[in-house]
């Protein structure tokens, strides 16, 4: 930025905090799955952090997840499907399904197991792995999401006694059972508790060019 500073003080800040790690993997919770998906990714070593919690790859890093156990006949014992091999064909939505199918037999997921992925058939047992592997993946991405709202927070720690809106954009939030209970939750652990009330979080559609169109009116008209 080279021009005049506002009279504010302040300034819109895009973090783009979804390259974050990017280059080192040195500092995000990654696993063998994280790193295959990277390295078979269009762009690999970039957005290392946005790869963990974007609806957009959650779907592969459990489809990797999937195949590493059925190698080892841990899963669908032992067997797979041309489906299932080709990268991309788990989407994040079937990881939602999977994790509201609460049926005695979890029939939703064994439709998407047997008739979307081509497996020859599935025993309860392997429909139970897939279920659980759904919400590990889900709770992972909210939780590592939420650091990078602490981190943000902590940043200005001045701001925590006043009232913070915060908009959240994306399909996960929107969309994946209880990803915004997870994240609060985790916000709540590292922002005391008089400090957390004055907190609230929302659905923000374009979250990043509404917001700081919607910031930037607010502290024009305050000035």
């Amino acid at each position: 930025w080279k021009g005049p500073n506002p009279a504010s003080g302040e300034m819109v800040l895009n973090m783009e905090w979804g390259a974050f790690d990017s280059d080192d993997f040195a500092f995000l919770p990654f696993t063998p799955h994280d790193i295959k998906l990277d390295r078979k990714s269009i762009n690999p070593r970039k957005q290392a952090y946005e790869k963990m919690i974007s609806g957009m790859y959650l779907g592969e890093i459990a489809r990797n997840i999937v195949l590493w156990l059925a190698d080892q006949r841990l899963l669908f014992d032992g067997r797979s499907s041309d489906i299932l091999n080709a990268m991309w064909s788990i989407d994040t939505s079937y990881l939602s399904a999977a994790i509201i199918d609460e049926s005695p037999t979890l029939s939703e997921i064994q439709q998407v197991i047997e008739k979307t992925l081509g497996v020859p058939q599935s025993t309860l047992i392997d429909r139970r792995i897939l279920r659980a592997i759904a919400l590990l993946v889900g709770e992972r991405a909210a939780r590592l999401s939420s650091i990078g709202v602490v981190a943000t927070l902590l940043k200005r720690p001045e701001l925590l006694d006043k009232s913070i809106h915060i908009g959240i954009d994306g399909s996960m939030y929107e969309h994946f059972p209880n990803f915004e209970c997870i994240l609060a939750n985790t916000v709540s652990r590292f922002i005391p508790e008089h400090q957390f009330k004055n907190i609230s979080f929302s659905l923000a559609k374009d979250g990043s060019g509404v917001g700081a169109a919607i910031i930037a009116m607010l502290m024009s008209t305050e000035e």
